[in-house]
């Protein structure tokens, strides 16, 4: 029971975090998008990179997608 309250309260972090970003990266492509971008859906789980600000993902060296424009 202990283990599944922690796999839960990681699960819910994760959730949490990803809620709270304005933006996703790929690490795969080296594109960000805005959370809510119709390729955010398609992409890898693993290779989603949660982001907070524009320059955040500049300065981590994303460019910007060319759909959603962020």
């Amino acid at each position: 029971m202990k283990r599944l309250i922690l796999i839960c309260a990681a699960v819910l972090m994760i959730f949490v975090h990803a809620l709270a970003s304005a933006y996703i990266g790929n690490s795969n492509s080296g594109k960000f998008h805005y959370a809510d971008c119709p390729t955010v859906a398609k992409m890898n789980p693993a290779n989603k990179v949660f982001l907070n600000t524009r320059e955040e993902a500049i300065g981590a060296g994303y460019i910007p997608c060319k759909r959603c424009k962020p």
